[in-house]
């Protein structure tokens, strides 16, 4: 009798204890799954040996001037790890002790070798008013020279377009920054540009992207091939050989051809020698004006055609 009452008592606890133990691990793996990189969880930071909240450290050079600031939320030093920085801001100084750019996370680990790697979103302010606005997967700061490198996917935002390269360096942070690889651009218009190894320039207020490389623009059903971009702001000139396919079949074969996308327009247009070709003409001229939203090419002078 006592058997059986004990052997009743622990199939009740078995059945008691096995679906807490199934709900635990549900709710561990769906907290696991739900969990991003830039809302970091605690699990990153267990197993520390120092915790230090409101992290500050100072960097001077030999001749006492502060050379770098580094701020941070929380620091948690690790014995086989990295340091890991939540919230960090770094600032960097000049020669006379002025801020020379500000670089802001969500999280980032402290290196041995004096480099801070960032990873998530970060923003870069300059002291001239540039604004770098980036996703990355790795983006290290040395902390020594004041130079940005990427060697793996990065995502660069600005008020019109995004750009993903496949790296990035930035030397001194001189408001130029050299994005390496294949470039895709998605423009907000829906334009499309790709090409490889891009310079992007804000010195001096502007917003100077340029390219020596081959290069192809997409948009309203048109493509057109180059052999290098220089953009500014709402002016895009495709450089040297420029060939334009158009979704009819359509080819029109130039150089030097500038598109307008300013006040959301999309005008092609050239003074260099134009070759127009279709089904059913076959044109010369040495100047061009095409509407590509509105589907209307003006050729100009000179214009010599032959029809079938």
């Amino acid at each position: 009798m006592i058997n059986f009452h004990l052997r009743r008592n622990l199939l009740v606890a078995v059945f008691i204890i096995v679906p807490i133990g199934v709900v635990w691990l549900f709710i561990t793996l769906v907290s696991s799954i739900f969990i991003s990189d830039d809302n970091m969880n605690l699990g990153e930071a267990t197993n520390y040996i120092e915790k230090i909240d409101n992290f500050v450290l100072q960097e001077f050079n030999n001749k006492q001037q502060l050379v770098y600031l580094i701020e941070a939320k929380n620091y948690f030093n690790f014995k086989q790890a990295p340091a890991l920085l939540i919230e960090p801001m770094v600032t960097t100084y000049n020669e006379k002790g002025g801020e020379f750019y500000t670089m802001t996370s969500k999280r980032a680990h402290y290196l041995g070798n004096g480099e801070i790697k960032f990873k998530g979103k970060v923003d870069i302010k300059s002291n001239t008013g540039a604004v770098y606005k980036m996703q990355a997967k790795e983006l290290l700061i040395n902390t020594k020279t004041s130079d940005l490198s990427s060697r793996k996917e990065i995502t660069y935002f600005d008020e019109h377009s995004k750009v993903f390269a496949q790296g990035m360096t930035m030397i001194d942070i001189k408001d130029k920054m050299q994005l390496w690889g294949k470039i895709s651009i998605s423009q907000n218009g829906g334009q499309e540009i790709l090409t490889r190894d891009l310079t992007i320039d804000q010195s001096n207020a502007q917003k100077h992207y340029y390219s020596k490389n081959d290069t192809t623009y997409i948009a309203n059903g048109n493509k057109i091939y180059a052999q290098g971009i220089d953009m500014n702001k709402n002016l895009v000139k495709l450089l040297n050989t420029v060939k334009i396919v158009q979704k009819s079949g359509s080819k029109i074969n130039t150089k030097n051809l500038m598109i307008d996308q300013s006040n959301d327009k999309e005008i092609y247009s050239t003074k260099e020698k134009v070759h127009y070709q279709s089904k059913a003409v076959d044109i010369y001229s040495t100047g061009m004006h095409f509407n590509a939203k509105a589907k209307k090419v003006k050729l100009t002078g000179g214009v010599i055609g032959h029809y079938e």
